[in-house]
Order: C-alpha cells, then structure tokens, then sequence
C-alpha cells in the first residue's frame, strides 16, 4: 500500500509538470540571483583596487546566509559602512605588518576572504561573537553596523579581532611553542565566561577568554599586546602579583620569540606601528572623552612633587601653598572629577599641621566648549555652589587660594595631550594631559588622565 503511495504521487507530478509545461522562453533573468554576474558598483570598484588587486582577497559584503551559521539570526552589513571598515583594516591592520614584515607579508599569509556581517552573533551561553576565522583563509567580521571609523574604541575593537583571528591562521602555518600552554596550564577552563577579567589577571591571563584554551590565550596575548600598546599593556602587568606578572611575562616572550623565529618579525616594533596608526587613524579627542561614560573620568596633580608644570602655574601653586602653610593648612595635591561631559568638580587636598588628618575643598564648574574637536574650553564656576562639607572648607580656604584659583577660574584653556606624554598612552588610563592658555600656550598645567 506504501509502495502504491508513492509510484501515484510520483505519477502525479510527472503530470503536473507535464499539463503546465510551455515552449515559450521566460523573460525572467536568472542572473540577477548570481552574485557573481551583479554589475560591479563603486563600492565593489573600490574593493577590487584595494583587496582582490594587490592581495587577491575577496570582501563579501552582499548577503549570503551559508557563510554563516543557519541557526542564528543575524542582519547583513550596511553598505555605508563597508568601505570606511575596509579603510581602517588597511591602514591599522595591512600597513603595519607590512612596514614591519615586509611589502609581501599580507599577500603570503593574509586571508583570502572578509565575509561581513552587521551585527554580533549571539551565543546560547550569553556572550557574543565579533568575529571567526574559518581553515586558514577566511575571516567573519561582526557588528559591522555598529562600527564608527572615527571612534577610537571602536577602531580597536574591531582590529583586535581581526589580530585574534590572524594569528589563529599564522599558528595554522607556524606552529607554537608549547611550553606556552603549560605556563597556567591547571587554570584553564571552557567556563571562562563565569569568571572576572581581575580574577584572569591574577591567574596569569590577559583576559578573561585567555581561558579558555592555550590556543585562544595565545591568539588573546597576541591581540591585546598590539591593540593596547606598550603602556597599557605594562601598566596591567606592572600592577599584578609577581606570580601573575611572571607568568604574563612568560607568555609575552614566548609571543616575542614565536614572531620573530616563525616570521622575522620584531613584535615589539609591530606593538609601535600598530599604536601610531590607530592614533593617526582615530586620534583620542580629549574634548569628547570626559565624563562618567567616556574614557576619563579624573584629572589629578600632585604639583610639587611630580607631574612637572609651566612656570606659571608652579608660581601660583607655590604662592597659595605658603600661604596655607602659614594657616597651618599644608596644601598637598589636587584633582577635577568630570561629572559629566560639561561639568567639572576641583577638589584641594589639605591638611591639619600635623599632617595626620585630610581636608578637602569642592568647587564645581561648567567647562564650557567652544569646540571639542579643538580642546577650546574655559572653566567657569557654577553659581550658587552646592552646599556641603567639602564646600564649606572651600570657602574657609578660598582667600588663600587665590592665586591657583585665578590661575583656573574663567580662564581659555587648550585641553590637548601633555608636552611629556608617553607616545602610545593617549587612550590610556594613566595618560598625561595639559591645560593650556589659549592666551600663551607655555603657561599650562599638567595632570595624569584616569
């Protein structure tokens, strides 16, 4: 009876087919559904001089579900967004290996094709994937809608992944040590997710995906060492446990060594070339990364002992220090908080004579911009000023602080990088930046970014 099923239902098809079968040509053009015989539009022009030409690697932007995993939903890639991405992957990603490695590194060893996706994939352990490299040639990129080319966080981001995902295709060809696997060999774990990026680093690992297997930490040690620089990255380390610390310097040689024996690559020069393109590529506008949600959040100084000033400003700082000291009130330090991306709190850090008790004096300003891309801000008082202990002490204080005050209140300032900064750090917790007079850019102060 089955059998009879299924020789009458094929019968039936075979007839339907037949009844609707017409000799006259369909107008339709199938090669409209063909991707490969789409004309060629400027974008595709322009990704075809600057990726299929020089380093015959192929950027799929159009949507094509089985690139991807059929299980998950995703969106495709603005088409706006493509070329800005593609630019920043040249020039902060290309440019460095190549200055470093030589003109044909990437034409050796890069993959063969970006598949782009607009938005992340999300995981049934609740993380996300930004991107995949698949067998050695082919690398995904995720949340490429999300991507803002002047932004410096996201221009990391976005390369961070792809150096993940390079160097999983450059351990496919060179194989590493492993004697890095076994540094934190007992402290792997595929339940990385559940752990914090502090408890990571006190076990030895750059973050907390570093985890999951030796393979990954090393992609993880990788990436990071080049995305955040040589400050960052000795700042984090510096600031560990010696345990930890040793065992992040272990693997940062074993990196050392892997990049220049397996590709006669100086890692820390490409660590340089890296750094110097995000900065040329996203500078860190100073006038956008104030406040509570931005990069800084604290400008502090301690001018008399460290963080070096103008003239000028030593000599107010120095004057209202003598003063205050003649009160018996040792003038110490002093920081801003950025409250916002528009309001400042100075606080004065003072003492009792004997040095065992600490005052402090809160004065809270406006920082008024006339242009944040420029760093065109001048500090104004707000009025009237909130009340409260740490005011109440400001306003005891106040006529002996006259001359920093002075120095600071209504005055135009230059908010741009220290004359000192350490190449490298802008973007960094720890960085330095100046005030500067707009009225007489050798009178500034100075303080460390946080």
């Amino acid at each position: 009876m089955k059998k009879l099923y299924i020789i009458n239902l094929l019968a039936l098809v075979l007839f339907a087919f037949s009844a609707c079968k017409k000799d006259e040509k369909l107008s339709t053009n199938l090669d409209a559904i063909d991707q490969n015989n789409l004309p060629k539009t400027a974008l595709d022009k322009w990704l075809d001089a600057n990726f299929v030409v020089p380093y015959n690697i192929e950027v799929k932007y159009r949507w094509d579900p089985f690139e991807l995993n059929l299980s998950k939903d995703m969106v495709p890639p603005l088409e706006d967004q493509v070329e800005p991405a593609m630019q920043t992957v040249t020039d902060v990603w290309i440019r460095p290996y190549e200055k470093v490695g030589g003109a044909d590194f990437m034409k050796l060893n890069a993959p063969k094709q970006f598949v782009l996706v607009g938005s992340p994939e999300f995981n049934d352990d609740g993380t996300i994937t930004l991107g995949t490299a698949e067998g050695g040639r082919k690398i995904v990129l995720y949340v490429i809608n999300y991507f803002d080319h002047t932004n410096p966080g996201n221009v990391k981001q976005m390369i961070q992944v792809i150096q993940h995902e390079f160097t999983h295709i450059l351990n496919q060809k060179a194989a590493v040590d492993p004697a890095f696997g076994l540094v934190t060999k007992a402290d792997y774990t595929a339940n990385w997710y559940n752990f914090s990026l502090s408890e990571a680093r006190s076990l030895g690992f750059i973050t907390q995906y570093s985890r999951d297997n030796p393979v990954e930490d090393f992609a993880e040690m990788v990436a990071n060492m080049l995305m955040m620089g040589s400050y960052e990255y000795n700042n984090i380390v510096n600031a560990l446990p010696a345990d930890p610390q040793a065992k992040l310097r272990a693997k940062e040689q074993i990196v050392v060594t892997y990049f220049k024996s397996a590709w006669n690559i100086d890692f820390y020069e490409l660590q340089r070339q890296v750094q110097a393109a995000v900065q040329a590529t996203a500078p860190v506008i100073l006038g956008n990364s104030l406040g509570p949600n931005s990069l800084y959040t604290k400008f502090a100084a301690s001018p008399s002992t460290e963080t070096p000033q103008s003239a000028e400003f030593m000599t107010a700082w120095n004057a209202a220090k003598a003063t205050m000291a003649s009160h018996n009130f040792p003038l110490v330090k002093y920081d801003m908080t950025f409250t916002s991306d528009s309001k400042m709190t100075l606080r004065y850090y003072f003492t009792n004579a004997a040095g065992t008790t600490t005052y402090y004096g809160d004065t809270d300003y406006d920082m008024v911009f006339t242009d944040r891309a420029a760093g065109l801000v001048t500090l104004v008082p707000v009025s009237p000023q909130p009340s409260g202990t740490v005011y109440s002490n400001m306003q005891f204080i106040s006529a002996w602080m006259t001359t920093v005050d002075g120095y600071i209140k209504n005055t135009p300032f230059h908010l741009d990088w220290a004359p000192d900064v350490v190449p490298g750090s802008q973007g960094a917790k720890g960085a330095k930046a100046a005030f500067y007079k707009v009225s007489d850019p050798n009178s500034y102060l100075i303080g460390v970014l946080n």
